[in-house]
């Protein structure tokens, strides 16, 4: 696996453009439905927070006390920090989240839990810094095993990604993005790991023909 933080420091200044093509415009959509939910509050943390869109919309929508963003990309989080001034960004690794055992209420992770260096050191991370029966929202994309989709979902990652990528002079980086989502796993393994690392999974929806899914779980 290539530095995934070198990936998102080169495609960071193209990444919300990029976004918006590759998802049809329909990542601001699914961003609005993860963030929805639940009726957050106390102290959030997003973790993969790139550019910072799903902490943003929560301190919008929700009285939280104290939210925070965590990635490892130096340049996606410049993006964050200029497009919002109060919120709480800092450069760290899912693996070694840098703060104290059951400090968060909420964590939430989108489209970033297949890109970090171990899945399941992250999940237990993850475990540790939330507080006893709070809650970790996931949204992913998914490997979809119905054979027909399966064939409409590889066009996509592996020729329409990679091509638009390509536009913007990134083929390399979206190659491999596309290549990750094709690797990660389908619901109902995602639930088996989550299960395996202590979570109780409350909810699994899967929409866009299967593509993407959003994953509620509680600390256990």
């Amino acid at each position: 696996m290539p530095d995934t933080k070198n990936t998102f420091n080169s495609i960071a200044k193209v990444y919300d453009r990029i976004n918006n093509i590759i998802s049809l415009g329909k990542h601001k959509k699914w961003k609005k439905d993860f963030v929805t939910k639940s009726n957050m509050n106390g102290k959030i943390l997003d973790i993969a927070t790139g550019t910072g869109d799903i902490i943003r919309l929560i301190k919008k929508k929700y009285p939280v006390s104290e939210c925070y963003g965590l990635d490892p990309s130096q340049n996606m989080l410049k993006i964050a920090k200029e497009k919002s001034q109060n919120i709480n960004f800092l450069k760290g690794y899912a693996e070694n989240i840098p703060f104290e055992n059951k400090m968060f209420d909420y964590v939430t992770i989108s489209f970033g839990i297949r890109n970090t260096k171990s899945i399941e050191k992250s999940l237990k991370e993850i475990h540790r810094v939330l507080k006893d029966n709070k809650y970790l929202y996931i949204m992913e994309f998914s490997r979809n095993e119905n054979p027909i989709m399966k064939l409409i979902t590889n066009i996509y990652l592996f020729l329409f990604i990679p091509l638009v990528g390509l536009l913007f002079g990134k083929f390399k980086e979206y190659f491999y993005l596309s290549s990750s989502i094709n690797k990660f796993y389908s619901p109902k393994e995602f639930n088996e790991l989550l299960s395996k690392n202590n979570f109780k999974v409350l909810e699994i929806k899967s929409f866009n023909l299967g593509i993407v899914t959003i994953y509620t779980a509680a600390k256990i």
